[in-house]
This record gives C-alpha cells, sequence and structure tokens, in this order.
C-alpha cells in the first residue's frame, strides 16, 4: 500500500472563546476593588481610557479653546460602571433602570489615615539602617514597641541584624510564623547563635511573645510570675491531659494534689495565649461591600456600592484627533484603532457586568425577603438553578457573579454565595427549610442547654423533627462539626472544669 500526501477540506463546528468573551467573563468575577485595580491596569496601556480621577485632573488645552467641537460626538462618553440608575427593586429585578441610587457613600468610607513607622532610637548609623529596612512597611505598634527593645538588648550590628530578622516574622499573636532553622538558614547563622537571640528575644515585653507554640508561650509567661514552680512547669508541658480534663493523671505527673492542679488552672488563665494582640492600633481591615440592601417603600431596593465602583471615560474627541492624523502614519493608525475598539468593548461589557449582577442579586434579595425582615431562622433554600432560570441566564453565569461578591443588608454583610442553601425536608407542610436555617437552630439550641447537662445530637435530632424538619442524629453530628461545637461529652468535661475554676 502506497502512501502520498493529500490536501482535504473539512467543514466543521466548533465553540473558541475569543479575547473579548474572555475578558467579559474575567469582569463577571471582579468585586468593585478587583475591578478598580483591572481598570487602572487598562487606563495605562490604553490611550483613549480614562478615570473618573483622571478627567478631573485634565486641564483645558489653551490652543484649542476656540475650536469648535463637532455636536454629533462627544468629548467623552461615559461608562455607565457606577450606574447613575443603579438600583434595582427586589420585587422586580429587570426593572433597575428605572430608580435611582439612594445609597449614601458615607456610610461605608473610612475616614482614617494610616500610622507612620519610625527609625528607632541609636546612634549608630548601622543600627539605623537595619531598623528601616525591616519595619518601614510595618507601622503596627507591636513591631515599634519591640524594636525600642531590640536597641536595648543588643549591642553588635550582627547580633540586631538577626533579632530584626526574628521580628520580621513576628506575627501580629506574638508568636514566631517560621522555625528556629529556618530564621537561622535565613541569616547565615548556625541555630546555636540563632537560639541564643531568640532567648534574649523571649525577654522583651509583654512577656511570651517570640514564643513558637502554645506551650511555650505560657511557660515564658510563668516564669516570670511569682507563681512559678516546677509542677507548674510541668502542667504547662502536658497540655493534652489539661485538654482532657484528667485531674488526677496531671497531679500524679507533677507530684501534688488535684486541689493544686484547680490552683494553677486559676493562674494559666490569667496569662495571654496571644500576647501581641494587646496592640490594637493597627487600622481595622475593612472590606467593603459591592451591593448595598435598603428598606424602601415599594418593598428592598439593592444598589452598586458607588463608593467603590470606578468611573470610567472613553476619549471619544482624543479619537477624531488620532483619526485625522490617520495618513501620516499607518503604523499608528493601527494601533489606534484597535485600542479605540477594545475601549469600546471594555464600556459595554463592564455595563453589561453591572446589569448581570444587579439582576441577580436582585432576585436573591426578592427570594429572601423573609431572611432580611425576621432573621436567619427564615432563611429559604436557594439554588443556582432557581436563581438561573428566574432572570434568564446560565447557572456558571451566576455562579460566577456570586462567587465573592458582597453584599451589606440590615441583617449585616454576607457573601452572596451564603444566600444559597440545600433543602431539608419538612414533615409536616412537605415546604423545604434551609439547612442554613437548620444549622442555626442547632447552634441556638446548643447555647441555651444547660451546661452541666448538655443536649446529645440525638435529642437536638428529636426537637428539630418537632418543629417538622426531618433530621438524623448524623446530620447534627455534621452540621455541628461545621459550627465548630464540640460533642456534648466534652461540652459536659469543659463545664466541670470551669466550675472548678470558680
Amino acid at each position: 500500500m502506497q502512501l502520498s500526501p493529500s490536501l482535504n477540506i473539512k467543514q466543521r463546528q466548533s465553540l473558541v472563546m475569543t479575547p473579548q468573551l474572555q475578558q467579559a467573563i474575567k469582569l463577571l468575577q471582579m468585586t468593585n476593588l478587583d475591578l478598580t485595580q483591572y481598570l487602572e491596569e487598562q487606563t495605562f496601556d490604553n490611550p483613549f481610557l480614562e478615570t473618573e480621577d483622571d478627567a478631573n485632573a485634565q486641564k483645558p488645552d489653551p490652543i484649542d479653546n476656540n475650536k469648535e467641537t463637532s455636536p454629533e460626538v462627544p468629548n467623552k462618553v461615559e461608562v455607565d460602571t457606577s450606574l447613575e440608575n443603579g438600583s434595582a427593586i427586589a420585587d422586580d429585578p429587570t426593572k433597575h433602570e428605572d430608580y435611582d441610587n439612594r445609597f449614601d457613600c458615607s456610610l461605608v468610607e473610612y475616614d482614617g489615615s494610616s500610622g507612620q513607622s519610625g527609625k528607632g532610637p541609636g546612634n549608630d548609623e548601622q543600627k539605623e539602617n537595619i531598623i528601616e529596612a525591616t519595619v518601614a512597611d510595618r507601622p503596627n505598634s507591636l513591631y515599634q514597641h519591640v524594636e525600642n527593645q531590640i536597641l536595648l538588648i543588643f549591642d553588635s550590628t550582627e547580633e540586631i541584624f538577626v533579632a530584626m530578622k526574628f521580628l520580621e516574622h513576628l506575627e501580629p499573636s506574638g508568636w514566631l510564623e517560621k522555625s528556629l532553622d529556618e530564621i537561622a538558614s535565613e541569616c547565615g547563622i548556625d541555630s546555636t547563635m540563632a537560639e541564643k537571640i531568640l532567648i534574649k528575644l523571649q525577654g522583651c515585653e509583654p512577656a511570651g511573645l517570640f514564643a513558637r507554640n502554645l506551650k511555650e508561650c505560657l511557660l515564658i509567661q510563668a516564669k516570670t510570675t511569682n507563681h512559678n514552680c516546677e509542677s507548674l512547669e510541668i502542667l504547662l508541658k502536658n497540655l493534652e491531659l489539661l485538654a482532657k480534663g484528667d485531674f488526677k493523671m496531671l497531679a500524679k505527673k507533677c507530684g501534688c494534689d488535684p486541689v493544686d492542679i484547680t490552683r494553677y488552672l486559676k493562674i494559666i488563665r490569667s496569662f495571654n495565649p496571644k500576647p501581641g494582640t494587646m496592640f490594637e492600633n493597627d487600622l481595622p481591615h475593612i472590606t467593603s461591600p459591592d451591593l448595598i440592601v435598603k428598606k424602601a417603600k415599594d418593598g428592598w431596593s439593592v444598589d452598586l456600592n458607588k463608593s467603590t465602583l470606578p468611573t470610567v471615560f472613553v476619549n471619544e474627541s482624543y479619537a477624531q484627533e488620532i483619526g485625522a492624523k490617520a495618513t501620516i502614519e499607518k503604523v499608528n493608525n493601527n494601533f489606534a484603532s484597535q485600542a479605540l475598539a477594545s475601549a469600546r468593548w471594555l464600556k459595554r461589557a463592564l455595563e453589561q457586568r453591572n446589569t448581570t449582577t444587579l439582576k441577580i442579586s436582585a432576585e436573591i434579595v426578592r427570594r429572601q425577603r423573609d431572611f432580611l425582615e425576621n432573621g436567619l431562622d427564615f432563611l429559604k433554600p436557594l439554588s443556582l438553578k432557581d436563581v438561573a432560570e428566574a432572570v434568564g441566564m446560565h447557572e456558571s453565569t451566576v455562579s460566577r457573579v456570586t462567587a465573592g461578591l458582597l453584599m451589606n443588608t440590615p441583617r449585616g454583610t454576607f457573601t452572596l454565595k451564603s444566600f444559597f442553601s440545600v433543602s431539608i425536608q419538612s414533615s409536616s407542610n412537605g415546604v423545604g427549610t434551609s439547612a442554613a436555617a437548620v444549622r442555626h437552630m442547632i447552634g441556638k439550641m446548643i447555647s441555651e442547654e444547660t451546661p452541666t447537662r448538655p443536649l446529645s445530637d440525638d435529642t437536638i435530632a428529636k426537637n428539630i423533627s418537632k418543629r417538622g424538619v426531618r433530621l438524623a442524629r448524623r446530620t447534627v453530628a455534621k452540621y455541628r462539626e461545621i459550627l465548630h461545637i464540640p460533642s456534648s461529652s466534652e461540652r459536659r468535661r469543659k463545664a466541670k472544669m470551669e466550675m472548678s475554676l470558680v
């Protein structure tokens, strides 16, 4: 059989993700803050795109003062990213264009300035350089506090350098985030020298700083108190027995009476397991919501958060100017055409992103009205499919929009994903109850139980079933673990331990 090359023509259909489609999908998943950063990058690369700040900063060109502007083409076309008509009434999510944005930006804006880190005291210029290089970007007062002590504890430049490396890896809790060997390797020294410096650092105030674990943190604090003794140190080295409440074994290991163990526990309770947290001068980490839900006369209104949503312009006058010079250089004209087309496409993609976000969020609010008015017990079961069918979109689109966006409501700030919950069958009226509402019931029951007589999973399941919700014991156990609530036996043991400390 002889093989020979040949040319064949075939026709077939295939789905292709164009760059524009990829960009539109990417915009759907962005929060307002992510979108701001993305648009800053785009305006840097595209001369036809301007943010609101750029537009306000521009000054009129005196040469063009007398130039007439064509009435057919506006100077700038505003991209509707801020949606001047950017609210949606949850009862009719498709008519959001008819309502003004009622959100007051001052409600979420944070009026504060970050602290400035200063150089630590000291006459040695090398010391100051080391300090500046290490903590210049860490205005946290914890680091400033420790920095000042380092300059008093150590003399040589080498020791200060290593100490500052330890400080660099100090967590806000006051613990070290890296091991001794890792820090020694970074500094190019042996573990013995690193340990000597660490021991000195563990003498910093407040006691417990630079600990590598809970046991070491408590031991450091025990050594600085008047109650320090060998039995207390042995107790701290056997925290696993303490967690189990095995006082008899602890007393045996410590060589003391169980009554003494109770006294030691009172001392331990006075210690701070995370000594760094007493420094609370840092600015709080504020996550601004992407959507605002407010009570309106005719329902609930959903607005895009204008304070974090950027406004972008397409500079059409600049496009005209470039077009008039098209014959000068063909290469530049091709670049300008592509950039202008990209800017206009981005405008449409942003408008579509905002419209889609409002439609989906308005439908969520419409379905979860009982939750907004009455609380978590009234959160209804909701799936991506339910919302997708209501707004006429695909489930994947709803999933992308709700992946990371935050919604501020009178009940608090929630991710859009948290409004979706599976349905648990009801034994009475056949209407399902959301899993989130059931978890809230479980948590509420446990919080109201008698500490010395905690409710078992089986008892909780029976109590919830009496409310008309079919629930198995293993489901209660699963939801209890999700809520990070220990078992009834562990809760009983903890209650007895707390009573012994009173």
